[in-house]
């Protein structure tokens, strides 16, 4: 049986780079792909969410205009909060049942979550993998990737769980501060670490974690 472990980051951290990565190695289950596969026209979640957000939340095609309903959630927490309760179920059984088929195929699986620790997965999901970097080097690529003024970078990463709190809760970080050789060699290595570990707790789960002491966030 595979084991199973977890991958998360900060906004412009380079997640989805390492995610490629370590795709030679292990099975990647992509939280981001559940997401929107969940929300496809004409399935349960999208009807929720049109009904929420009303008819303006849609594109000319019928999908969902994600931009949209960032700007309405980043401005409307309530909002959030009932957009979560309307995809994070889903998105977990959904992951649920694609870890459990990956398994099936591969030694390792990885299930890719940007909001792993918010979401607290990492109570019952370990090791996870982080990837970092600096915060000077996060604004840039944000500046340059997205196109954001100064004041959206900050509203947009003080929406987040801080790069520091998130490092406290991982059992491995992967800096990403230099080139993408320099990457590919800190991932070569920690992915070492990784299979030294004791077996990670196997994925039969991803309903909703149990109690825990631990601060989440």
């Amino acid at each position: 049986m595979a084991r199973v472990l977890g991958l998360t980051g900060g906004i412009a951290t380079g997640k989805s780079t390492v995610s490629a990565i370590l795709s030679d190695r292990a099975a990647i289950v992509d939280a981001d792909r559940l997401a929107r596969e969940i929300v496809e026209p004409g399935r349960d979640a999208w009807r929720e969410i049109v009904d929420l957000f009303g008819p303006e939340s849609l594109r000319e095609d019928q999908t969902l205009d994600r931009s949209y309903l960032r700007r309405v959630i980043f401005q409307d927490p309530p909002k959030r909060k009932r957009l979560e309760a309307i995809t994070h179920p889903r998105i977990r059984a959904l992951a649920r049942q694609r870890i459990v088929e990956r398994s099936r195929e591969r030694d390792f699986v990885i299930y890719d979550a940007p909001l792993l620790f918010e979401a607290k997965i990492h109570h019952w999901l370990r090791p996870v993998l982080l990837v970092a970097c600096r915060r000077d080097i996060q604004e840039q690529r944000l500046r340059m990737r997205d196109g954001l003024d100064d004041s959206d970078i900050q509203r947009h990463l003080k929406a987040q769980m801080s790069l520091a709190e998130k490092r406290r809760l991982a059992d491995f970080v992967i800096e990403n501060d230099s080139t993408l050789e320099e990457l590919e060699t800190t991932v070569a290595h920690v992915w070492e670490a990784v299979e030294a570990t004791s077996p990670a707790r196997y994925i039969f789960l991803l309903t909703d974690p149990p109690e825990s002491g631990h601060r989440s966030g």
